[in-house]
């Protein structure tokens, strides 16, 4: 199945060293050795990887980048990027090597030189050359794969061109939300392939969540598919995911982030970690983020998730308007909300009180207005004055609790 490129259709003797060139559709963002050109106007090139690997003394791994306009008369390019060597044991090189030589001492078909993405040259221990190139070719998907294990490069060529994409081992996630210019709540959400285990911790300093943990009871057949579904819908989009932080593209955001900030970090098997610092909102949470929080929700049926998302607040623009009023016989003052505009320093008012809202009477001793950032007390708990009150009534039932917004 190859077509021979020197003496003879079949190697002969021991495999000394060996080389291997394919060339396929390049895999990622393109490097920095690209020119500008071709990176800010990829669909008008032809770009095509070379890898090449070198088995001699030493292993060697060599990424080129070659790119041909489309329409226009502009010569091939091929730019060396990037060259890494390999230390294996000399049992594996000679294992690898050994492989080659059986490989093509097959029988051999001819092949249109167009059609060929891969040339091997083997080296024999006379010194001979042997050349052969071929199209990409799945009955060499084993042997592909055996030679990613090896050298522990999961994206490489080879033979068949099915490279792999690297496999995620940890996946961790941490989401601190703004609470009135600060961040008050840290969620924390830590998945490991290997374990396998699932930990999912909300802490809110202002609704007093519990923590979840979800390690000693996690179901290993949930963990299996949870694990299928992000590799299958999110593998690439993870893979192919670029550092980022919040300065690159939130300067007009509020200091501290508006809504909060997500921190996902990524540990792969191969290559270094991926990390996204993004902002806790619709504007800058992108798909893949809520898509990978609605995954693991599915499968583990945890409601805490929602805290890992963005608040669905209405508008970070409205006004608010904050009353202390000091309860009579409760000896106290406590915030109510109003959305009127004919309460003044000084109204008497009837409020809801504690756990039941029973109707409370007190006096306006100050008014103020905030946005959502800066309120002077959680925006859903607190409550709106009811009405106000021509005449004083005071309260004849001794309350048994101080709290108002005990609900």
């Amino acid at each position: 199945m190859y077509m021979h490129r020197n003496v003879t259709d079949k190697f002969i003797g021991t495999v000394a060293s060996c080389d291997i060139i394919s060339t396929g559709s390049w895999y990622g963002d393109l490097p920095d050795g690209v020119p500008k050109e071709v990176k800010l106007n990829r669909k008008d090139y032809y770009i095509e990887e070379i890898q090449h690997i070198s088995i001699k003394e030493a292993i060697s791994v060599t990424y080129g980048i070659k790119w041909e306009h489309i329409s226009k008369p502009v010569e091939d390019k091929i730019e060396s990027f990037s060259t890494t060597e390999y230390t294996i044991e000399e049992s594996k090189k000679q294992y690898l090597l050994e492989l080659m030589g059986r490989r093509f001492s097959d029988d051999i078909d001819l092949y249109d030189e167009d059609e060929c993405a891969v040339q091997v040259q083997l080296i024999n221990t006379e010194d001979q050359e042997f050349i052969y190139e071929f199209p990409f070719d799945n009955t060499l998907r084993a042997m592909s794969i055996l030679f990613r294990q090896i050298l522990g490069m999961p994206t490489l060529l080879l033979f068949d061109g099915n490279r792999e994409k690297d496999r995620i081992q940890e996946l961790h996630i941490e989401v601190q939300k703004n609470m009135y210019q600060e961040y008050g709540d840290v969620n924390t959400l830590h998945f490991n392939w290997n374990e396998p285990s699932i930990s999912i911790d909300c802490n809110s300093k202002q609704f007093g969540h519990s923590s979840y943990s979800h390690s000693e009871y996690v179901d290993n057949q949930m963990i299996h598919q949870l694990k299928q579904e992000i590799d299958f819908h999110l593998g690439e989009t993870l893979y192919r995911l670029n550092s980022f932080s919040l300065s690159e593209s939130h300067d007009l955001d509020r200091d501290p982030a508006r809504g909060g900030i997500v921190t996902v970090r990524i540990k792969w098997a191969h290559k270094e970690d991926t990390l996204f610092i993004g902002n806790v909102t619709n504007q800058y949470v992108p798909t893949w983020y809520k898509n990978l929080i609605n995954f693991i929700h599915a499968h583990t049926r945890d409601k805490s998730l929602q805290e890992f998302l963005q608040s669905n607040h209405t508008s970070d623009r409205r006004i608010y308007t904050y009353c202390s009023v000091y309860i009579f016989k409760i000896n106290q003052e406590f915030y109510y909300r109003t959305d009127r505009n004919d309460i003044y320093e000084g109204d008497i008012v009837k409020v809801p009180f504690g756990s039941d809202n029973a109707v409370r009477t007190g006096r306006v001793e100050s008014i103020s207005y905030h946005t959502r950032y800066d309120v002077p007390y959680d925006l859903k708990r607190t409550k709106f004055i009811i009405d106000k009150d021509i005449e004083i009534i005071y309260d004849t039932n001794r309350y048994r609790y101080d709290d108002p917004y005990d609900l």
